[in-house]
């Protein structure tokens, strides 16, 4: 009897279980929904809908097999991204294994850890800046390790070190700030000036970090004085078990060390330049994590076998996020190649004209969200919804300024959800947790940014923005 009340708690799925079944489901909606499309015609130098085309076409329903064909074909076609997970996860292993990283954070820790969570808020704003300015939310994926790192140096989980970094990044990248594949794009689509509106993006921008600052301090003060409280308690004992604690690190900051974090600090120099000036994050910015594996790991006196080893145990433990990105990107290719994503873009665009102006509003910030989980991509989503939410926006009455707004927002607060996102996937897999783990957490900021993606549009509708 009491074996039978005692029933052994169920497992949550394994990423790869919870995308093979969205997949799945992807697949039985070609037989749902009816085939479609909207012509592409080139404005302002870019393949865009024509709002006006839309037409039925022959269905291409998915069968069994499609649903694994369109997995090795997603692994292909976001081969980059899975390759610099691999590269920064195998290149930060080498680095961390030389001390210099943990011996520097043990000095920081000495110095001014009496701060604890205080020093969170700082650490958010810093990392939310990259996405800002840069647009590009995979930059991010290279301050993981560090970020997570520095928390447990503190005395606080995974969870914190990915909200630090993701979390911080997507405030960054959702308020569209200097956002060129959202807000360049969609405003160059509608005719308004490259990143006007400016100081309204600013507001919501601050109000995306004090919700992020918010919950994460509030978070850490809960772990900090009860570690059991962590939601990823399971991953910070194992960690613990393989690695002293900060008290025991040995903080010597010996030439080595110190040439170590010098050759780091440049080399995450030339990674934020590359980034601002465009480089590809999958080809030279990971070029830039090999040279700075290398030379590190020469300079901390590891031999060319030594820097293999620890490069290939980095590039293990993510390698379940490299897999998740293909399998993920794997959703999008079923439908697109089934032609049932413009059928989608059509049916929501036809509820909504009609409505009053700031319900419309609203719904067209509630259109994005969901497009989002269909369209990952910024610019792609931009280029499929924007040409037909501006005229829409017309006829309800609402500015191009507040149909970006309302783009922005959408398309970019779910990704930090999203197991499609890139960034969101490949920092799980580097933090070592289950998504189920992540969701637990990070419901809180999504709940909160959302609401505050909504009042920006309701306010953006009410002032004529």
């Amino acid at each position: 009897m009491n074996d039978t009340k005692t029933k052994k708690k169920m497992a949550f799925p394994h990423t790869l279980i919870i995308i093979l079944i969205m997949i799945v489901f992807a697949a039985i909606l070609t037989y749902l929904i009816q085939a479609g499309q909207y012509d592409r015609i080139e404005v302002a130098g870019r393949k865009v809908v024509d709002p006006a085309s839309y037409h039925t076409v022959p269905s291409n329903r998915a069968t069994p097999f499609d649903i694994f064909v369109a997995i090795p074909a997603g692994m292909q076609a976001v081969a980059s991204i899975s390759n610099m997970v691999l590269i920064i996860g195998g290149s930060f292993a080498v680095i961390e294994a030389t001390g210099a990283t943990k011996a520097i954070l043990a000095k920081v820790l000495k110095m001014g850890g009496h701060l604890g969570a205080g020093l969170l808020p700082i650490v958010i704003i810093a990392f939310s800046m990259l996405p800002a300015f840069t647009g590009n939310a995979e930059s991010m994926l290279a301050f993981v390790p560090l970020g997570i790192l520095f928390a447990r140096t503190l005395g606080f989980d995974a969870m914190v070190g990915l909200s630090i970094t993701i979390a911080a990044g997507n405030a960054g990248f959702a308020s569209g700030l200097f956002n060129t594949m959202t807000t360049g794009v969609a405003q160059t689509l509608l005719g308004i000036e490259m990143f006007s509106g400016l100081w309204f993006r600013a507001i919501g921008y601050g109000l995306l970090l004090c919700s992020v600052c918010f919950w994460t301090v509030w978070y850490a003060v809960r772990v900090k004085k009860n570690p059991a409280k962590s939601v990823c308690y399971d991953v910070e004992m194992a960690a613990k078990a393989e690695q002293a604690n900060v008290s025991e690190i040995d903080s010597e900051l010996t030439t080595r060390r110190i040439l170590v974090l010098v050759e780091f600090a440049c080399g995450i120099g030339f990674v934020i330049y590359g980034a601002l000036n465009g480089w590809n994050f999958g080809t030279q910015i990971a070029a830039v994590f090999l040279i700075m594996a290398v030379i590190c790991g020469l300079t901390g006196g590891f031999s060319g076998n030594r820097i293999c080893e620890e490069f290939v145990i980095g590039a293990k433990r993510v390698l379940v996020g490299a897999l998740v990105v293909g399998f993920a990107k794997a959703i999008s290719l079923v439908m697109d190649q089934a032609c049932i994503t413009d059928t989608i873009v059509y049916a929501f665009s036809s509820m909504l004209s009609g409505m009053p102006r700031v319900i419309g509003a609203l719904f067209m910030y509630i259109f994005q969200v969901i497009m989002n989980c269909f369209i990952i991509s910024g610019s792609g989503q931009a280029a499929a919804t924007i040409p037909i939410m501006g005229p829409l926006g017309d006829v309800l009455g609402l500015t191009p300024q507040t149909v970006v707004t309302a783009f922005i927002f959408g398309d970019g607060l779910t990704n930090l959800l999203l197991p499609m996102s890139a960034a969101t996937m490949g920092a799980v897999a580097i933090a070592g947790i289950t998504y189920g783990q992540y969701v637990k957490y990070i419901w809180r900021i999504i709940v909160t940014n959302l609401c505050i993606g909504g009042a920006m549009v309701v306010i953006a509708t009410m002032i004529g923005l």
